[in-house]
């Protein structure tokens, strides 16, 4: 396979739908620059979409190269695309450099009124304690008693991993549907809360008709300062059949990489990916599950998934040149 050939000596200018690689290399640099309190500049770039690599420039005198890996690519449709293209453009247009973290397997609506009513929840999103942002979404779903015997909940969609807490606390056998649901929201309080709505509805009279159930989508929104917005996800579900292909996928793209030659005085392996939740994505153990020899001779490994960078490989501090003494200093 070829490297990158799309050559571009900065960072482009806004294209719908966004280079999901140059902004994986974006939200990489909002972290990198703060995190070694050094100013970076973007010397060389070239991208395919699926691939980025990237001359640097950290703190005006070291040179350091960064490669990145898109593991969304295989996954995007061209309804997908389109969608996402219309939802950027307006993101632009009222809050620049906004990223928008999809949970796996949603679509966000990218027509009117839905379009409005989703840029304005991001505009509103939450802070939270780490410093992510947190849209709420209203969505709504249907609980229905199927039986009179016993106490269990079985949960179609987003709450289908917590079906088991309901389990003892309602007069039947139920069914809620919550394909509306795809993320919970970050405080244990609103989860908890949501599970008492529930509760409660299950005890109604009109219980066997079905309930609604008012409730909030809760997805990620971060910023970064310097380049246009973009949407990070895809409209594949998460299920084993996904898990394979993201390995295949992943092992395709660091073998793409590979072929790179390498320069600078570190290098940086940039990964990016989609997740519902940042605690729950798959690219660090598909990473560790692979040839080591696939991602060797870097200095730094990073993925980026839901908002948050996290670091695989960080070397200890003054290893890296740049987070060492200048000479002279103590």
């Amino acid at each position: 396979m070829r490297p990158p050939t799309k050559q571009s000596s900065a960072l482009t200018a806004p294209a719908y739908p966004a280079d999901l690689a140059q902004a994986g290399l974006r939200i990489f640099l909002s972290w990198f620059g703060p995190h070694y309190a050094r100013s970076v500049t973007v010397d060389s770039l070239q991208s395919d979409g699926d691939t980025a690599v990237a001359g640097l420039t950290v703190g005006r005198r070291w040179s350091m190269q960064a490669l990145v890996a898109n593991t969304l690519g295989l996954d995007a449709t061209i309804d997908w695309e389109v969608a996402r293209a219309a939802i950027e453009s307006r993101l632009d247009a009222e809050c620049a450099g906004t990223v928008l973290w999809v949970p796996r397997g949603a679509w966000p609506p990218s027509a009117e009124p839905g379009l409005s009513e989703l840029v304005l929840a991001v505009e509103e999103a939450r802070t939270l304690e780490d410093g992510r942002r947190e849209m709420h979404r209203p969505v709504t779903l249907h609980l229905r008693r199927v039986g009179t015997t016993g106490s269990v909940i079985t949960v179609l969609g987003g709450l289908s991993g917590h079906w088991a807490q309901f389990t003892n606390r309602v007069p039947g056998t139920f069914q809620l549907n919550s394909h509306e649901l795809f993320r919970l929201p970050d405080a244990r309080e609103d989860r908890e809360a949501l599970s008492e709505r529930i509760v409660l509805a299950a005890s109604q009279p009109t219980i066997d008709e079905s309930q609604a159930i008012p409730a909030e989508d809760c997805w990620t929104v971060t910023h970064i300062e310097d380049g246009p917005s973009c949407v990070v996800g895809t409209p594949a579900p998460d299920n084993d059949e996904q898990s394979s292909v993201l390995r295949r996928n992943l092992r395709r793209l660091l073998k793409t990489l590979q072929a790179v030659p390498p320069s600078g005085e570190a290098r940086a392996l940039i990964i990016l990916g989609a997740a519902t939740y940042a605690a729950e994505e798959k690219l660090s153990w598909a990473l560790r599950g692979m040839d080591p020899g696939l991602y060797a001779g870097f200095d730094l490994v990073v993925v980026i998934a839901d908002g948050v960078v996290k670091t695989l490989l960080l070397p200890g501090r003054g290893a890296l040149p740049w987070d060492a003494p200048l000479p002279g200093q103590h």
